[in-house]
Formats: C-alpha cells, structure tokens, sequence
C-alpha cells in the first residue's frame, strides 16, 4: 500500500483517481494488483456464494472485483467479495460506490499484506455494521470470521464456515475455500 497525498483526501478525491485505492483515514491509500493464488481463492470464494445464493433462492447479490463501500467521509472501503441484500441491491447506484456496507464482507489476504492492516479492517467493517466478515488466508489455508459482539475466531481444515443468519443454510468446509 502506498499513500498518494498529503493534505486529508475526500470521496471525490477517490472518485476522480484513476488506480485501485482505498480511502483510509482521509488518506488515498494505493492497493498493489492481487496475485494468482489471491484471485484463485476470490473467484472460489464468490462462485459458493453465488451458487448457494442461486440454490436457496436468495435476493441479493455477490459482488467481486473491490466494490467500493462508503463506511464515512473519510472511510471508502473495498473488500474482495461481498453480499448485498436485496434492498441493498436495490438501492445500489449504476455509478460511485455505494453509501451502505454490505451484509457479508470477504477479504482474502495477499502475500504483501500486513496482518494487523488486515485485522483492522475487519474490525472496521463490523464497527460499520458489516454483519459478518470473513478474512481468509490462502498461505495458512485459514479463515477468521468476525462478527458484531464476536472477536475473531480462527476455522481451519474441515471446520465448518457458514453463513449464519446473513446467508441462511449456507455451509462448507474450510478446505473448500481452496479448491
């Protein structure tokens, strides 16, 4: 990550940036390109998803690619994938980010990511009232799920991740997230 200004950035600063960032504490913070094992697990993790989504016939959407959520003025996150609601859907604007978080916030953890930078977003998105957050790491072969009043629990292996009350009946085995 690398910080490209100064002065304290705005929404419409971010807006107007032509590369991938993230708008961290009033500062545009430049995110690295992902790599293939990084995207490998994205895809993985979004294809389940939506599959499930489609299967139990669930509103909504799942979203890849880094949408950009506006969590405050100085706050436009983007996580690796993401669930929407059907309202939320709904209400998603055709351009910009959106101005609401997402029920479900997946971050997969790239090989240059500090931990604790990792961490603290999740932490971030449920402070926001993100209500479930996965943080996933293709080198440990883990998943650390977060939740509003809940700290960080580590799944590993054939531990069970599932969606909770977010995306009801959705269920797989950690090793999953890796195939």
């Amino acid at each position: 990550m690398t910080t490209l200004a100064t002065a304290p950035a705005t929404i419409a600063d971010l807006e107007r940036h032509p590369g991938r960032c993230e708008l961290i504490d009033g500062e545009l913070i430049e995110m690295a390109p992902a790599g293939f094992e990084h995207a490998l697990v994205v895809n993985r993790i979004g294809f389940l998803l939506e599959q499930h989504r489609q299967r139990a016939g669930l509103g909504g959407g799942i979203l890849a690619g880094d949408p950009g959520f506006i969590l405050d003025d100085r706050h436009v996150r983007a996580p690796d994938v993401a669930y929407l609601t059907e309202e939320c859907l709904a209400a998603a604007p055709a351009q910009g980010f959106m101005p609401f978080v997402p029920a479900l916030a997946v971050e997969v953890v790239s090989p240059g990511d500090a931990w604790s930078d990792v961490k603290a977003k999740a932490r971030m998105w449920v402070d926001h009232g993100v209500r479930l957050v996965w943080v996933i790491d293709p080198r440990t072969r883990t998943v650390e799920v977060y939740a509003p009043g809940r700290q960080g629990m580590e799944c590993s292996g054939e531990d069970r991740l599932d969606g909770g009350d977010v995306l009801p009946g959705f269920a797989c085995a950690v090793s999953d997230c890796f195939r």
